[in-house]
């Protein structure tokens, strides 16, 4: 028997995410604001001579769903493309305006999602690691300090390149985590050069550094998790043998740490009219803000909400033409960050990169390859295992069979057929999915945690709450963030990531204690309700084999 784990949970290692990320929207479904600013930028970008401006206009107009074939983003393409050599990326800017131009090309030609390409993608963020500072910064060519606005770009462009596949060595990573570490006020806040007082800390520079520590703790997690080999959907394909051995010197205790004194001074401090506590643009602004919210997995910030504020703000000030307009940037580029925003631009980045992992994790390795081809498909040069269609009873037969071949199908058609119905088509099954929860594959009792989640009952909160003491972290982080939507409490009562099994009890307590505060009239007390995970067999046996 081969040790590797079964097929269906590799497939489902990252099922919680997805479902907790913005539905998938046509052009024509965007609101009114997103198709007027969409409308103007349409007008403004065949006169816009700036690679970089054209670029920002082409990456608004992927996010609002505009077709790929678009007259318009194409003619933006056409000129991107134009600053590739064939061996190199060119920039049409120098002197620093060339690390913003460079990242925003990176983060259009990557959400085109087109194996075409793949090696300009390479080109360009092959440019952008060169430019990196000593420091870990990126900067104008006669500083090297470091700048909060420039480094944040560049980072942005390099995440984008490795969600298309492209290998950015972890040292850059953690270079830059290191580098914003160094540059935080005591406060939590940011500016644009901690070397140059004069520049005061706002709230766009703020939203830079959480953000960008927020998406540096995503890579270096994601390169350690490869190391260790926890899941095949993780690993890192390198060129370079020696990056696997890189050791990452940043702590993520003190990277957490900044990233919760950052949020509280945006919290304290958001403002949508005091001009010095905003930076240049409040539409550059709560692009940063938008970024916040989508890779720390928080629909709000504050007790108030400035995420709703935010939103509000920007379909409030929007011009009769479709444009926003803040000076002293210019109206295209306000608009394209007033567009990123209300589309939930980088949810959407994170939703892609969870969708290709769910597709290509059950064939790493060839080891779970089905010996049915005509089941699969290509999809931008992967093959992905098509959802299962029919009945729902069937998905969960296969998922319960040991045996069965296809868990990653059947897990597909779940996701596919809750999207499209909603809780109805899950509630029938809450006492399979209580079995499920108590099975010894970790990946079942995942796949349980969710399901019962979204049929919106409350009466599942018991087994949620059992399922928080998991001894499997992902069980726990599901159960977790089950109970969250559940309780509609953003920030939840814990446990942490990673927890130990004192904070996971403790936080068992919490959900607990929530759940006998609010439970329905008759609803049962005792603690039989909420069991030990010691009664469960997966505390001590390892998970069954797919095959037989």
């Amino acid at each position: 028997m081969s040790p590797s784990p079964p097929s269906r949970l590799i497939a489902i290692s990252v099922i919680l995410l997805i479902l907790s990320l913005a539905p998938r929207v046509s052009l024509a479904q965007q609101e009114q604001a997103v198709l007027s600013g969409i409308q103007y930028l349409r007008g403004v970008a065949p006169g816009e001579g700036q690679v970089g401006e054209t670029a920002m206009i082409a990456l608004a107009l992927i996010k609002a769903d505009v077709p790929k074939s678009d007259p318009v983003l194409m003619q933006c393409l056409e000129k991107i493309r134009k600053r590739f050599t064939g061996s190199a990326y060119e920039p049409q800017r120098h002197g620093g305006q060339d690390i913003y131009e460079a990242a925003v090309v990176a983060m259009v030609l990557a959400n085109m999602e087109s194996e075409d390409h793949k090696g300009e993608i390479n080109l360009v963020a092959t440019f952008l690691i060169g430019r990196q500072n000593p420091n870990g910064s990126w900067d104008y060519t006669n500083r090297q300090h470091g700048d909060a606005s420039i480094s944040q770009y560049a980072l942005l462009g390099l995440w984008e390149c490795e969600n298309a596949g492209y290998d950015v060595p972890p040292h850059v990573w953690d270079r830059a985590a290191s580098w914003y570490l160094s540059v935080q006020a005591a406060a939590g806040s940011w500016n644009y050069h901690r070397d140059q007082p004069e520049f005061s800390d706002n709230m766009s520079m703020t939203a830079a550094g959480v953000g960008s520590l927020l998406l540096c703790k995503r890579q270096l997690n994601r390169y350690k998790q490869s190391r260790r080999g926890e899941s095949p959907l993780m690993t890192v394909l390198s060129a370079d043998p020696g990056s696997q051995a890189y050791q990452i010197t940043t702590s993520m205790a003190d990277l957490d740490q900044s990233v919760k004194k950052g949020i509280a001074w945006l919290t304290t401090n958001f403002t949508t009219t005091n001009t010095t506590l905003i930076g240049q643009s409040i539409y550059y602004g709560l692009y940063g803000l938008e970024r916040v919210s989508a890779l720390a997995e928080r629909q709000t910030l504050g007790r108030s909400d400035i995420m709703e504020k935010g939103r509000s703000f920007i379909r409030t000030s929007q011009k009769p033409n479709g444009s926003w307009q803040a000076a002293p940037q210019p109206d295209e580029l306000n608009t394209v960050w007033a567009v990123l925003y209300l589309t939930k631009s980088t949810a959407k980045s994170i939703r892609r990169v969870i969708d290709r992992k769910l597709g290509a994790g059950t064939l790493v390795g060839g080891r779970y390859l089905p010996k049915d081809l005509t089941s699969m498909t290509v999809a931008g040069g992967r093959i992905m295992s098509r959802p299962m269609n029919g009945a729902v009873e069937g998905m969960l037969a296969v998922l319960e069979d040991p045996r069965a071949q296809g868990g990653d199908a059947a897990v597909a058609g779940l996701i596919e057929r809750y999207h499209r119905e909603g809780s109805e088509v899950l509630r029938p099954h809450k006492d399979r999915f209580r079995k499920m929860l108590k099975d010894r594959d970790p990946g079942l009792r995942q796949v349980a945690a969710w399901a019962l989640s979204r049929t919106g009952d409350l009466d599942v909160a018991p087994d949620l709450i059992e399922a928080v003491r998991d001894p499997d972290e992902s069980v726990v982080v599901a159960a977790r963030l089950g109970l969250q939507i559940l309780s509609r409490k953003i920030d939840g009562l814990g446990p942490p990531s990673p927890s130990t099994p004192e904070e996971r009890e403790q936080a068992a307590r919490a959900w607990k204690a929530w759940y006998d505060a609010i439970r329905p009239l008759g609803g049962a007390t005792d603690d039989d309700e909420i069991r030990k995970p010691a009664s469960r067999e997966s505390a001590s046996q390892p998970p069954r084999s797919p095959n037989p």
